[in-house]
This record gives structure tokens, C-alpha cells and sequence, in this order.
């Protein structure tokens, strides 16, 4: 069927009174929902004006560089992070790898709020025979954080792209247990240089 061009205006208004919405329909109340626009996952620092912060994701293998930039003061920092998830999508365990002011690299990790009292994570590394136990900084409603200096042993864990097991223990009592492998961070760090 072809349209003559002397029909298009009268199309035209009808489409756009539809798609407006402008006025219910015979017998149909307006909607009492309330719409918001949904706020940016990049929180911007307080001191940055919009629009000159970025942030840069690039995946790797089990890892994620993650890289801040503030556009107009010209510094970025960045971090190596890694989340753990159960079946349901929920964080079981997650840490990244970042640097202090001083330079000096922690891993910071991080539980949901339901740990234990203790406040105590472990990581058994391959071919050690003890755990590394690190104390929690403490939680709020979301989640408890520590922060574990990169030394030795993590760094040759590193190298060698072992699959740590990491437990601990909920204020319910159960243990979780997750692995969180290092294959992909090395590979992660080089891409920062």
C-alpha cells in the first residue's frame, strides 16, 4: 500500500499524541508511579567537577583493572579486583589488589556483613602448610574489609598463578570456603606499566 504525501500530517499528529501520552484514555486513571534517572555506578569525588573524572574497566582472565581518573587535576588510580559470587549472584568473597599513598601494595578484602565475630579470614596457599589469617578492619550493613600487605608469599602465589582457598566463618556458624585463583593478575599488573 503507498502513502500519499497529503496523509502524512494527519499520521504524523495522531503518532505523536500517542507516543506523548498526553491524556489517559477513556476510563484509565494516569500512572501514580514516580520515575528517577538512575545515578551514575561511578561515584565522583566531591572536589571533581562533572564530566572530568573516567573511568577505564578492562577485563582479564578472573580479574578486573579498574582505573580513576580525574581529568583536570590529571592523576588516575587504579586497582586489580576480583569478586566471588554463589549460585544466587551473591558476593561470597572479593579483594583487589591497590596501592596505598606511599606506594606500597595491600590486597583489601572483603566478606559480606555476616562474618563471625572473630572477624577473621584465611587464606590457605598451595604447598604451605599454615594459613594466612587476616583480621578484619570491620563491617557496616554492606560489607567487612581488611587489608593485607603484598609480601612474599602473595607475591610468589603471583608468580606461580596458584588458586587460594579463602574461609571464613559466618556469625551463624557455617564456614565458607571459597577458591579465588590468581590467574590473570600478572597479566592485569603488566597492563598498568
Amino acid at each position: 500500500m503507498l502513502w500519499h504525501v497529503n496523509h502524512a500530517p494527519p499520521l504524523m499528529l495522531l503518532a505523536c499524541l500517542l507516543l506523548t501520552g498526553a491524556s489517559p484514555a477513556a476510563g484509565q486513571q494516569p500512572s501514580s508511579q514516580t520515575y528517577r534517572i538512575k545515578p551514575s555506578e561511578v561515584v565522583v569525588p566531591p572536589d571533581v567537577e562533572l564530566g572530568q573524572y573516567r573511568r577505564i574497566i578492562r577485563p582479564f582472565e578472573n580479574w578486573t583493572l579498574i582505573c580513576d581518573e580525574n581529568l583536570e587535576a590529571g592523576q588516575m588510580v587504579c586497582n586489580v579486583t576480583q569478586v566471588v559470587e554463589d549460585q544466587t549472584g551473591q558476593m561470597a568473597f572479593s579483594w583487589s589488589l591497590a596501592a596505598t599513598k606511599d606506594g606500597k601494595p595491600y590486597m583489601i578484602l572483603r566478606t559480606p556483613p555476616t562474618l563471625g565475630s572473630k572477624g577473621l579470614v584465611s587464606l590457605q596457599f598451595e604447598g604451605r602448610p599454615k594459613p594466612v589469617d587476616v583480621r578484619l578492619d570491620g563491617c557496616n550493613e554492606v560489607v567487612c574489609v581488611g587489608m593485607l600487605p603484598v609480601g612474599p608469599i602473595l607475591r610468589e602465589q603471583i608468580d606461580k598463578a596458584g588458586t587460594p582457598r579463602i574461609s571464613y566463618l559466618t556469625a551463624a556458624g557455617a564456614t565458607v570456603t571459597v577458591p579465588a585463583p590468581l590467574k590473570g593478575l600478572a597479566t592485569a599488573l603488566k597492563a598498568l606499566k
